[in-house]
């Protein structure tokens, strides 16, 4: 069912696709989902068709193909019946005959993290007890589909979006693509693998405290935590309704983008959308690259003692070199460090689950919670819910205007504290911190499945709670895993809403410097 009063997005920065000789002769997309090479991006099916080197019909059977012979079972947890991906492929060529006339996502595939609905579909929050079959689709895909993107399926996630490293699901445990011993992440574990192992060029998922940017850091993908309010949360069953923000994930920061331009709207039905007056400011925002600005990006770290009290051995030497080279880059200012106060992101990380906010949980699940109790539950989630109980509304409305004054302090940080600010300040634009502190194995996680997984997201609980954007970015090189796989490092560039645009011109700035592969990196046990 189509969303009610939806404004069409901004446009996305122009991208043309090119048709080279090679792909005229050959069929590249194809071949890498049959080869298992995994080049599978938006920006290279748009190249496949306007050449016509492919149909969405080719690309869908070919998906499915790799599909079923890909080895890590736990990654969806929902198809799309095979013949009906193939309808809607065909569907798309015969309205859509010639390249000119072509929706901006002409046949190319994606998923959706199962916490959100679409019509026909199960949702089940990797949770059977609670699951359903949803009657409506979620805004964000139904414009997604209206766009020409062909979805494939539903992906598993951590049981109820709680938790950061994927092992928290009766549908199994999705895998790291890098070394099958370690974690995906989570809570979006089967959405990045869906597009890390190449079977979907992206992913739609969730971030409310690191889901999306935590696994997109452990698997080498970017990871796009847009600005709050943006995307239409409707049809998403929520974590943290206050906190919950629709996510992309991708290969590149340019695929992301992409689908960004599309998801991106006003819903009138969304009662924490921005309204269309507040978009416009946001908008309007002077970009870091404007000459007035002198195209130099200001930036700050996290104090060298809490990166270093979090971080594994080969996570601070990649970080190291990461902030090493920084000031080095023609488009870096150097670093802002002398002004910069860390301590509200660092109290207002401590609070998502140390205060009433972790409550918001049981809101969101009470009925299920009336009727089943904890039934069902995966033992670590249900612990977890235990503990969210017994918040009393005086310490809600305690943590509420805690929360406000580090929002307050954080945007005070920023050389643009707020979108309406029309002349800059002693400041920084972004804010560079690790992804992630670590990628435990699974076999770590299962022993310390609290203590480890808060780890996780030593860096990343902040960022939603103080109304900021963020993009992770694989950069810095690589560390050795213990059975010899080079394992990717993130790093997430956080700053102001609204700045969702600067921070992708930025990680894909970053993402094109040479980065030389470190050595001795070797994985220690957290244990």
């Amino acid at each position: 069912m189509a969303p009610a009063a939806l404004v069409a997005p901004s446009a996305a920065p122009d991208f043309t696709p090119s048709c080279s000789q090679s792909i005229k002769s050959h069929n590249p997309i194809v071949t890498a989902l049959d080869l298992n090479i995994g080049e599978v991006t938006v920006e290279n099916l748009q190249r496949l068709y306007a050449c016509d080197a492919a149909t969405p019909a080719d690309v869908v059977r070919a998906t499915y193909r790799k599909l079923h012979s890909h080895l890590d079972k736990a990654v969806w947890i929902t198809l799309v019946p095979e013949s009906e991906a193939l309808a809607a492929a065909e569907q798309l060529a015969r309205q859509y005959p010639e390249p000119v006339s072509r929706p901006p996502l002409y046949g190319v595939t994606f998923s959706v993290k199962d916490s959100i609905d679409i019509a026909g579909l199960p949702t089940t929050l990797a949770c059977p007890t609670y699951a359903y079959t949803a009657t409506q689709t979620a805004p964000v895909v139904q414009r997604l589909v209206s766009a020409g993107a062909i979805l494939i399926g539903k992906t598993n996630l951590d049981q109820f979006a709680t938790g950061l490293n994927g092992t928290r699901s009766p549908y199994g445990i999705p895998r790291c693509v890098h070394d099958s011993d370690y974690v995906s992440g989570g809570s979006s574990s089967g959405s990045v693998v869906s597009v890390a192992a190449g079977l979907v060029a992206f992913a739609v998922a969730t971030d409310t405290a690191g889901s999306t940017r935590v696994p997109a850091a452990l698997n080498g993908m970017v990871g796009l935590k847009p600005t709050l309010g943006t995307i239409s949360t409707v049809g998403l069953v929520p974590a943290c309704k206050t906190a919950d923000c629709i996510t992309v994930i991708a290969k590149t920061v340019q695929s992301a983008r992409m689908a960004l331009s599309t998801m991106r709207a006003y819903d009138e039905n969304d009662v924490y959308a921005r309204d269309e007056a507040q978009l416009s400011v946001l908008a309007a925002q002077p970009s870091w690259w404007d000459a007035s600005n002198n195209g130099r990006v200001r930036y700050a770290l996290p104090p060298p003692d809490v990166v270093s009290a979090a971080l594994s051995e080969p996570y601070a030497a990649l970080f190291h070199k990461v902030t090493a080279k920084l000031p080095t880059m023609s488009f870096m200012d150097t670093e802002h460090g002398a002004g910069f106060d860390y301590s509200p992101f660092a109290s207002a990380n401590a609070m998502l689950y140390g205060s009433s906010i972790v409550a918001q949980r049981l809101v969101a699940f009470k009925s299920y919670m009336d009727t089943h109790s904890t039934e069902g539950m995966h033992p670590v989630v249900r612990d977890i819910f235990s503990a969210s109980q017994g918040f009393d509304a005086v310490r809600a409305y305690e943590d509420m205007f805690t929360l406000a004054e580090y929002k307050r302090k954080a945007a005070r940080q920023f050389r643009f504290p707020s979108p309406s600010s029309s002349t800059g300040r002693e400041g920084i634009d972004v804010l560079v911190v690790p992804s992630t502190a670590t990628h435990p194995t699974v076999a770590e996680i299962l022993a310390d499945p609290i203590e480890l997984n808060k780890r996780l997201g030593s860096f990343t609980h902040f960022v939603n709670l103080l109304d900021l954007c963020a993009v992770s970015v694989p950069i810095g090189g690589t560390w050795t895993s213990r059975n010899g796989k080079k394992m990717p490092f993130g790093v997430t560039l956080i700053s102001t809403s609204g700045r969702d645009e600067d921070l992708l011109q930025l990680g894909q700035r970053l993402m094109s410097e040479s980065w030389d592969e470190s050595e001795g990196l070797i994985g220690n046990s957290l244990l």
